[in-house]
Parts: C-alpha cells; sequence; structure tokens
C-alpha cells in the first residue's frame, strides 16, 4: 500500500507528464532536425513497418488525427500528409 507522503496531486502529474513530453519532442525534434526528405521518408517507412510487424499500426487513428488537424493545416500540407498516409496502408 502506498504511503500517503508518496501521494502526488493529479495535477503534479500531469506537469510531470508534460514535461516529459516535451523533452520528448525536443529530443525527436533534435533527431531528426537535419534530415532531408527522403531520410525522414525512410525513417517513417521503418516505423510504420516495424508498428505493423508488431500489430500496433493503427490506420484509422491516424486518418483521424490528420483530419482534426485540417483546419490549421495549410491546404497544400493537409494534401501531402494525404498522400502520404495512402502509401502506408
Amino acid at each position: 500500500m502506498s504511503r500517503l507522503s508518496e501521494f502526488q496531486p493529479n495535477y503534479e502529474n500531469k506537469g510531470n507528464q508534460n514535461k516529459s513530453q516535451e523533452e520528448e519532442l525536443r529530443n525527436k525534434y533534435d533527431q531528426f532536425q537535419n534530415m532531408d526528405r527522403n531520410q525522414l521518408n525512410a525513417q517513417l517507412y521503418q516505423e510504420v513497418a516495424r508498428q505493423k510487424s508488431a500489430g500496433t499500426f493503427d490506420y484509422p487513428s491516424l486518418i483521424s488525427m490528420v483530419e482534426g488537424l485540417r483546419g490549421s493545416l495549410p491546404e497544400a500540407d493537409y494534401q501531402n500528409i494525404k498522400r502520404i498516409l495512402e502509401t502506408l496502408k
């Protein structure tokens, strides 16, 4: 059983979770920032292949996410993402 002194209010957990997500995003940015389009595409296809082989690739969720972002994206970017998603099926 946990001790009361070890309990963290939910808002503190969310703060730590947000910091962790921020750190992960920064690390990913650093990892990919100097790659050209071909290198990025290769990384994308490797990750998709890994997820498909593990049974964790969720194409409908990707489509849903992109549709949710559509209003925030320039039309050309949206069309480019849709084109890329079609190749991932």
